[in-house]
Formats: structure tokens, C-alpha cells, sequence
């Protein structure tokens, strides 16, 4: 039993670690990983920003390059799909744009052939070479050293494989594991229509710096600092500032250089799984000492079995410490032993959590088989429980009275320990009542945003993503191609609707622009930010979205027209949702009215608003709704890739392969990626939220069960313990009731003084897990009282059978041996 329970808690707390030392711990494999930093900026940025907000332009980038002292070296990168193959076998696989120092400053050597360098980042589009993962190496050519030199078909055009990076090296994003690795100086032909690398006012590169030996980041960033101002000044005098308002141009001049820690790279699952995987790492740290408990409570109850054994080893001349010492080495065999079966526990626990928040389109972002690294943290832990839990047991168990014990009569002389064992248990019940708080909040928080209206019928949708430029389509090819792949979808027998988006929904994307209404005089300081997407024909009735006033897009809002001079997008139409009208409008009708792109009072205003649809959820389940702003795809002078989602009356798998012949009609060379239901997207979107609600109750309930096995463990022990005494009550003519009351009375005060320690600290723990909580507070008194009725349910269950069976002692048997 003792081994069970510590491989339970080794197990649930080593499975648990080995998904936080991947995602939250580890470096870089790289050289000297700390040596990194990533510059970036703070502040309220002028332009165009493609990415979450670390991202510098290219000319900013070459800039630091070329002019600073603080760094051995600077890098730059950007995540982008690619279409790598041919027909026979073509793939949509994540990779990095790279700049020729970036292997280089990372101090990567190739496991084949040779990595980029300076020489492969010169001239734009001059350099059509390419560096595979190790893992795309082992998986797409069988790890054989002949690739390199070979052509390998990318976005539809022909790259040496030059060589392989080394293992475990997957690009500089956990999350978006880079699988080939091209020259920035391809960038033009990755992305057909944008070229970037000239634009001093779109942020779209990832820039790391190597410290110099000596140089800190404080001083790094004063090193910087001015070739930083400078280009800020080079940025106001560029054309795209020229209808800037004033406070736009003091706000990008007031822009902050900052420095980050590099050492483990930049992730957005990093930073989504931080809380969660804390959270259900204290979890696992609560199973784990409710464990501990129980060996230590076992050990109690072992010891007091060997009273005599330890009475007789000092009546002989053995010293105290000789006796610790010998008990604590057999709690290390048990909690060595428990650790080995825990660490069998976290090889199959890891990948199941890891299955639970996982993209299964993409390549698994971690390791989930532990390693040295796991298998020293199981034995550091297990090392510890027999440690300190075996310490207290040891120290109790070698203090006998020598005398009494060695009577005759031993087996009757009262162990001690009855007050640490109880005190044992009361902390377990208040451990295993914060874990079912915790699992109560967290599954009322899932069933909320489950039971959230998201704003169209997701169920009879299905959808897949395509990428068109990745084939080398210009901007008129990718749109006569969405709209060929329409006009064949709604053709097609069962299908009810078919259209498209820019952005797919509830995937945590966001295209934010600063809109105007025309002949509105705004604020100074109003935010005039809006959610905006590009959506096909028929958009809005395919996914189920009321249209409340004036129409949709359809047909005739096709076709894109010239950019203008100041570069914005040239839509000439938009829809609207009810509460950007509500908040712009009133009560009156936006139909008609005008809008543009800027913030700027003299920005035309050339979009004509000619429908309002009902609200609906943009990025996440999670978010309130937001004002939002809808432009016809089809006039996009930079159209890119699309999801299409289509309304089938057909199964999800006919629907999806229905789709996929037409799609082959049209390209048989153009790979779709994502297929799956918008129901799927849904509950894809609550995959942190489903991590937590299924873990915490699952630790929860194990907790629980521990928690309860230890309280009938204690309350067993404390009626045999107590048999003289009851069979002397029952002979003086107590009733059975009232035997079984008094054991239930004690059952229930351990169980009350836990809850009364953990209440108090439930309260104060609340604050961590405020912000993961959704429609629900963290003091919720519902869930707390659930909670308690649930432990107190249990805890009489755990004293039922001790109960019973002291009461049902017979008198005679008690006291034969007085």
C-alpha cells in the first residue's frame, strides 16, 4: 500500500512536471541559451504590426545588425507555412524565415550537409536553398545523408537541400516547430504581393542578440539605445507617416527599446499554458502529499506494532540514532520502489495531458517521455518523501517506555502517536478539499463557456484552410480560384452554403485596424480600434449569422481595385455587427453611412456600410463581443490564405471529402490543411479550459480517495486501539448507537478541523486561479458548499465500517486477558 501511494503521487507529480520543464523550463537547445535576448519595443506603434507584438521591420533589424557594439551577433526570424512536395505527396508545413546569422549566432552545427550562412542571405530571391529539421529529415527522407544537394519543391519552386539541422532543434517557437529552415531573402517569393523587407512601417521579424562576454542586458539596451532613436526618426520621415495626426507621431517617437530573455526562445503556448500548468502542477503537488501522509500514517501505525522490537533493540544497547537511521533506510526502499512505479505513471500520464491542449495538425510541440531530467526529479522526489515523511514515524517509533512495553501485557499498553496521525489526516482532508474547490471551479468554468452562444450553428459546419500563394498564385489568381472553389462548392449536391474567411474563427487571431466614421467628430483619446475580417459571398448565411439590416456580400462586391497612394486597402463596401453599430450609431441606421481606414480626422472615407449582422464571437469562446468591421475577400488587393467553411446536409467525413475532390479538381497540387467541423474549432478553442476542468477533477477525486483511505485507515486503528476501552463501555451498559456515535463524532472532527484549515487558505489561494475562471468567482459559496458536503459524505463513509465494527466488540472478548 505504501508503494501504491507514493508511485500514485512520484506518478502524478512527474508526469505533470515533464510537460512544465518542456513547455515552461527548457532552453534552447543551443550554445550557452542564456547569452540570448530578444529586442523588441514598448509602446503604441504607427503602421502595419503582423504578429503579437515583438516583431521590429526588417530595417529596424539590419540596423541594430550593423550598428551595434553589445552584441557577438543578431538574428532575425518569422514563422511561415509552406507547401513543400509535389503532387504525388504535397504538405503544408510550418517553417522560418531566417536571416544569414541565424545558425551562426545560435551555435548550431548540421547533422548533414552545412546550415546557412552570410553567403545565402545577399541578394532577394537569389537564394533558393534550404535547411530541413532533423525531425522533417527522419520523417519525410528515413534520416538518409544523400538528400543533400537534392531539389525539393517549395511553394512550387525548386531549393537545394543544402543540409539538416542538428537534433532537438525545432526554430525558435515552441508550439510552431519550424520543419525547413529558407534565406530572408526568399521572403518576396514565400510571400507573393508583400515584400516587407523595405518597410520601415510593418513590424514582421523576431530579432535576438547575442551578449558579448561581459555585457549585460542593461547595458546591451543603453548600447542600443541610440541607433534605436535613430531609426525612429527615420520611421516619421517615412511617406506612410505623411497624414499621421500629431499624437500619432509623438506616440511612435516616445516607442521603448526593450530587452527579453531569449534563452527559451518565444511562444504564445508558452505564454497560454503558464497558469495552467502551475496550477495543475500545485495540483499534483497536493496528490503528492496527501500520499505522503498516508505512508507516514502507515508507518505510525507499523511502528506501533513494533513497539516491543524497538523496546528489545534498546534494552540491548542500541542508541536511538542507530534505530532512526535503520527505519529510514526501510521508508527509502519503499519510496525508491514507489518512485520507479511513478515513473511509469508519468510515462503514460505526459502524453495524455499533452494530448488534452496539443494541436493534433501539427507536430507534437514537446517531448512527452520523461528523460534523465524526469527520471532525477522522480528520484529527488521520492528520495525526499522517505525523508521527511519517514523521519517523524522514525523519531515517534524509537521512543517507547522500555518497561511497560516489555510486559506481558504490551500488546495493551497504548501506542503513541494518535495526536501527529490525527493531525495527518485532518491535513489531508484539507489538502483534498482546496483540490475539489479547485476542480469544482474549474468544471463549472468549462460547462459555462460550452453553454456560451457563440453567435452561428456550429454543429452542420465544416471547414479547411488553403493557402493558394504557397502554389505560387498572384493576388487575381488566388481570387478567380475562391471563386471557382465556390461557385463548385455550393454546386455541389448536399451542400446548403459554402463561403470563406481571412481569419479563421475562434483560432486566437486578430486583425485590428483603426477605423473612422465619416462626419463623426471622435475623442481625442477614444479608441477607434476594430476587429475586422474579409469574408466571401454568402458568408454570413452559410455560418448562420442574422443579417439585421441591408444585405450581405454577394457578387457584385467582387473584384479588387488599385491600392491607393497612402497604401490602404481599396474595399469598397462593409458589414457591420450590432454592437459596432449600437456604439457608432445609437438607434440609428449605419446603412449608407461611410467609414475608412486611419484615425487621422482627414483620412477619406470611401466605404460604404451596407448590412448589419447579428454579433458573434471573433478569437476565442472567452471574449466579450467586440465591435467588429466585415470587407468582401474578393476585393482584397493582398488576398491570402482562407478558411471555407461549408453547410452540409451529409456526415462531417462526406462533407470534408466532398470538399477535398473539388479542391483537387481546381489544384491536385494545392494540400489542405485543418479539415475538420467548426464544432471541433469550438471545442478546440476550450482546450486550456478542458486541460484544467479534466485534470483538477481527476487529481481532485484521487486526492479525495487518498485523503479518505487515510481517515479510515486512522479511525480503524483507533478502534482496535481502543478495545478494552469499549468493551468496558459496552459491559457498563452503553448502547451500540452510542458506540457508533462516538466513533462518527471523531470521524466527522478530523473532518471539520481540515475544513476549518482549508477554508481560510482556499480564500487566499483564489487569487492564483482568478483569472483562468469564466462566469464564475473563486469564492463561488455554491461550489464551496459542494465541496464540503462531498468531503463530509466520504469522511462518514470512511468511519462507517470502523463504526460498525466497534460497535458490534463483545465485552467478554475485550477484557479476557485482564
Amino acid at each position: 500500500i505504501a508503494v501504491a501511494s507514493i508511485g500514485l503521487g512520484v506518478g502524478v507529480t512527474s508526469g505533470i512536471f515533464t510537460l512544465v520543464d518542456q513547455v515552461l523550463l527548457r532552453a534552447l537547445a543551443v550554445r550557452a541559451p542564456q547569452e540570448l535576448v530578444q529586442v523588441t519595443s514598448e509602446g503604441q506603434t504607427y503602421g502595419n504590426d503582423r504578429g503579437d507584438g515583438t516583431e521590429l521591420s526588417y530595417p529596424m533589424y539590419a540596423a541594430l545588425r550593423d550598428g551595434n557594439t553589445a552584441f557577438s551577433g543578431t538574428l532575425a526570424a518569422v514563422n511561415f507555412a509552406f507547401q513543400v512536395g509535389e503532387s504525388v505527396r504535397p504538405e503544408r508545413i510550418s517553417g522560418e524565415l531566417v536571416s544569414g546569422t541565424y545558425f551562426p549566432v545560435l551555435g548550431l552545427q548540421p547533422a548533414a550537409g552545412r546550415l546557412l550562412g552570410d553567403d545565402d542571405d545577399r541578394v532577394v530571391s537569389g537564394h533558393p536553398v534550404v535547411v530541413l529539421s532533423h525531425a522533417f529529415w527522419t520523417s519525410r527522407f528515413a534520416a538518409d545523408p544523400g538528400v543533400v544537394g537534392r531539389l525539393l519543391l517549395v511553394n512550387g519552386r525548386a531549393y537545394t537541400i543544402v543540409g539538416v539541422a542538428p537534433p532537438g532543434f525545432d526554430g525558435l517557437e515552441l508550439g510552431r516547430q519550424a520543419q525547413v529552415f529558407v534565406p530572408m531573402m526568399m521572403k518576396p517569393h514565400v510571400t507573393p504581393g508583400w515584400n516587407g523587407l523595405d518597410e520601415r512601417l510593418s513590424r514582421w521579424v523576431r530579432v535576438f542578440g547575442r551578449l558579448r562576454p561581459g555585457v549585460t542586458a542593461e547595458q546591451a539596451k543603453a548600447a542600443l539605445e541610440p541607433v534605436f532613436r535613430e531609426q525612429l526618426r527615420l520611421d516619421l520621415a517615412d511617406p506612410g507617416f505623411a497624414n499621421a495626426s500629431a499624437t500619432a507621431r509623438q506616440r511612435h517617437a516616445e516607442v521603448r527599446l526593450t530587452l527579453l530573455p531569449g534563452a527559451q526562445g518565444r511562444s504564445r503556448l508558452r505564454r497560454t499554458m503558464s497558469t495552467p500548468l502551475w496550477v495543475l502542477m500545485a495540483t499534483a503537488a497536493g496528490v503528492l502529499l496527501i500520499a505522503c501522509a498516508n505512508v507516514a500514517n502507515l508507518l505510525l501505525a507499523r511502528g506501533v506494532a513494533r513497539a516491543r522490537e524497538m523496546a528489545v533493540r534498546l534494552a540491548l544497547g542500541a542508541t536511538r540514532r542507530r534505530l532512526v537511521r535503520q527505519l529510514l533506510v526501510e521508508s527509502l526502499v519503499l519510496s525508491v520502489a514507489g518512485g520507479l512505479l511513478g515513473l511509469a505513471l508519468a510515462a503514460f500520464l505526459a502524453p495524455a495531458v499533452l494530448g488534452l491542449f496539443a494541436n493534433p495538425d501539427q507536430p507534437s510541440p514537446v517531448s512527452a517521455v520523461p528523460d534523465l531530467r524526469i527520471f532525477g526529479f522522480a528520484l529527488a522526489v521520492a528520495t525526499l518523501t522517505g525523508v521527511v515523511f519517514g523521519l517523524a514515524p522514525a523519531l515517534q517509533s524509537t521512543r517507547p517506555d522500555v518497561a511497560p512495553t516489555l510486559k506481558e501485557n504490551a500488546a495493551s499498553v497504548p501506542g503513541g502517536g494518535g495526536r501527529l496521525r490525527k493531525a495527518l489526516v485532518a491535513s489531508q482532508v484539507a489538502v483534498s478539499l482546496l483540490m475539489l474547490l479547485a476542480a469544482g471551479l474549474f468544471l463549472r468554468t468549462l460547462d459555462n463557456l460550452l453553454a456560451v452562444d457563440v453567435g452561428f450553428a456550429a454543429r452542420p459546419l465544416v471547414s479547411f484552410t488553403l493557402d493558394p500563394s504557397l502554389n505560387g498564385y498572384t493576388a487575381e489568381g488566388t481570387t478567380r480560384f475562391a471563386r471557382s472553389l465556390l461557385e463548385r462548392l455550393d454546386a455541389t449536391p448536399g451542400v446548403s452554403g459554402a463561403s470563406l474567411a481571412n481569419l479563421t474563427l475562434l483560432d486566437g487571431n486578430r486583425w485590428s485596424a483603426d477605423i473612422r466614421i465619416e462626419g463623426r467628430a471622435d475623442g481625442e483619446d477614444e479608441d477607434l480600434t476594430q476587429f475586422c475580417n474579409a469574408v466571401g459571398p454568402g458568408f454570413f448565411r452559410t455560418l448562420g449569422i442574422a443579417v439585421l439590416r441591408g444585405r450581405e456580400f454577394d457578387q457584385r462586391d467582387a473584384g479588387a481595385a488599385a491600392e491607393g497612394e497612402d497604401g490602404l486597402p481599396p474595399f469598397t463596401v462593409a458589414v457591420v455587427n450590432e454592437r459596432f453599430a449600437r456604439h457608432y450609431f445609437g438607434e440609428g441606421d449605419p446603412v449608407g453611412r461611410r467609414l475608412g481606414f486611419g484615425s487621422e480626422p482627414h483620412r477619406p472615407t470611401p466605404i460604404e456600410i451596407v448590412g448589419v449582422v447579428a454579433d458573434a464571437k471573433y478569437a476565442d469562446v472567452r471574449d466579450e463581443v467586440q465591435r467588429q468591421v466585415f470587407f468582401p475577400y474578393l476585393q482584397s488587393s493582398r488576398p491570402g490564405p482562407f478558411t471555407v467553411y461549408v453547410r452540409s446536409a451529409q456526415a462531417p467525413a462526406a462533407a470534408l471529402a466532398g470538399a477535398r475532390e473539388v479542391v483537387r479538381q481546381l489544384d491536385p497540387n494545392l494540400p489542405i490543411a485543418t479539415p475538420r467541423t467548426l464544432q471541433d474549432q469550438v471545442e478546440r478553442s476550450l482546450s486550456r479550459e478542458r486541460l484544467m476542468a479534466t485534470m483538477s477533477a481527476a487529481f481532485g477525486g484521487l486526492a479525495t480517495l487518498l485523503a479518505v483511505v487515510g481517515l479510515y485507515g486512522v479511525m480503524a486503528h483507533a478502534v482496535s486501539r481502543r478495545t478494552r476501552e469499549i468493551g468496558v463501555r459496552l459491559a457498563l451498559g452503553a448502547a451500540g448507537r452510542q458506540i457508533r456515535w462516538m466513533v462518527m463524532r471523531e470521524t466527522l472532527a478530523l473532518a471539520a478541523a481540515g475544513v476549518a484549515v482549508a477554508l481560510p487558505m482556499a480564500w487566499w489561494l483564489s487569487r492564483l486561479v482568478e483569472s483562468q475562471l469564466y462566469g464564475v468567482s473563486a469564492g463561488d459559496p455554491l461550489t464551496a458548499a459542494a465541496a464540503v458536503v462531498l468531503l463530509a459524505a466520504v469522511s462518514l463513509l470512511a468511519g462507517l465500517v470502523p463504526s460498525t465494527r466497534a460497535a458490534r466488540v463483545q465485552p467478554t472478548t475485550a477484557l479476557r486477558y485482564e
